[in-house]
């Protein structure tokens, strides 16, 4: 289903240009997108960011109906809109009401976010603006870290085993932007011969180093493998298995110098979790399992409405005194919407897999980067609370825009 404001040729932006609204709420969305790196986590600034989202959300829909364009009613606004909806109605049976509204009216907005993002990408050349925005803000995230911090300091505290972050952003949410951006950079790199793009690996990586991610080191890992995977079809087997014998020789160094240097010995937990039960681990990790265990207790004995919104962190705070969210979108979603709001939510990205897949294997411009981060931010959720973080719900206004586009020239290819 398309609502398409029956198009007229001449009216039309062609690709070439653009009209005075579609400038300004691709200015407002470009300023956005890059105020969320840095500016969303200050609350002093964090006003500037509302001013340039609803100069975004005004200039958008003027610009809808002026340029009569389409908008594509696809599986993932259905799919969204009713996981917006049965999260709401799902506050009708929670047992604690705290932040309960709050967490659906984010929902709300995010959902909104994502129709912003669906309004603005109408050819390729407003997906590549998208893209672009997103890495843009993400090097600007990392070149204003280095010269917050300086690269002394920086190296200083990655030799001390300690994280930068925490003054400028969430030292995880830096790691994942930093993976992002890996991921769009060794696309340019590998698939479009960007040659600058070499310049911004290297950032990219110091920041991610010096935010001390564990899991964005593994994510990263991951997606190096998966674009290597998806680089060509001959010799993709032998590709794969020089890449994975590389990361277990790695794997073993961290474990051999963990136990002289404090940086090595903080990524070395990670791998010492799967160990025997007397291992050493770090404390986070422990109370992470444990978070996942208790979560998935829970959603067994609820598991098909869930609990609402917020009642993991209400009935934690049960047992130990504190609220503290799950640490995984998955249990996340399992606890507070059940196996109909987990379907709902993930049913999403099983549907962009699928469309995705066939594009690959046709070598369709974008496809690799994109089911890249797509899987990625799957991987992410197992140890991540992402439900109400707004780059999820940009994603998948482009991953949506990036197929409706695909298959709309499909269809104009095969009636010529």
């Amino acid at each position: 289903m398309t609502l398409n404001r029956k198009l007229i040729p001449e009216e039309r932006d062609n690709g070439n240009g653009y009209s005075f609204f579609k400038m300004l709420s691709m200015s407002f969305v470009f300023l956005y997108i890059c105020s969320l790196y840095v500016l969303a986590y200050k609350p002093a600034y964090s006003v500037i960011c509302d001013i340039f989202f609803l100069g975004a959300v005004a200039c958008s829909v003027i610009n809808f109906f002026l340029e009569r364009n389409t908008f594509k009613l696809d599986y993932t606004f259905f799919s969204l809109l009713l996981f917006v909806g049965y999260a709401a109605l799902t506050t009708f049976w929670v047992e604690c009401e705290k932040e309960v509204i709050g967490l659906v009216l984010t929902l709300v907005q995010l959902f909104g976010f994502y129709i912003i993002i669906r309004l603005n990408i109408q050819s390729e050349k407003d997906f590549r603006n998208i893209i672009y925005s997103i890495y843009i803000g993400a090097v600007i995230m990392c070149l204003y870290t280095i010269l917050f911090y300086g690269p002394g300091e920086i190296i200083r505290r990655i030799s001390m085993g300690q994280r930068i972050g925490a003054e400028i952003n969430q030292m995880n949410g830096m790691g994942l932007y930093c993976t992002v951006l890996f991921i769009m950079t060794m696309y340019f790199i590998i698939f479009e011969k960007k040659k600058w793009a070499y310049a911004v690996l290297p950032v990219s990586l110091f920041v991610l180093v010096g935010a001390g991610s564990r899991k964005s080191f593994l994510l990263v890992a991951l997606a190096f493998l998966l674009m290597e995977m998806f680089k060509s079809k001959k010799g993709r087997a032998i590709r794969v298995l020089a890449i994975l014998s590389v990361i277990c020789v790695a794997v073993y160094f961290v474990m051999e110098l963990a136990e002289t240097n404090k940086f090595f010995y903080r990524f070395a937990q990670v791998f010492n979790i799967f160990a025997e039960e007397e291992a050493v681990t770090d404390v986070s990790l422990n109370t992470r399992s444990y978070m996942i265990e208790y979560g998935l207790e829970l959603f067994s004995k609820k598991p098909v409405q869930g609990y609402g919104p917020m009642q993991f962190e209400y009935f934690y705070s049960l047992l130990h005194g504190v609220r503290r969210p799950p640490h995984s979108t998955f249990i996340q979603i399992l606890v507070g919407f059940g196996l109909i709001g987990f379907t709902l939510f993930y049913g999403m990205y099983v549907y962009v897999i699928r469309k995705l897949v066939p594009m690959i294997r046709k070598h369709r411009k974008y496809s690799i980067m994109i089911i890249t981060i797509v899987i990625m931010f799957l991987a992410n959720d197992i140890g991540g609370n992402m439900l109400n973080h707004k780059f999820i719900y940009m994603f998948f206004a482009i991953y949506a825009s990036y197929i409706n586009m695909k298959l709309d020239d499909e269809k104009k290819v095969s009636l010529e």
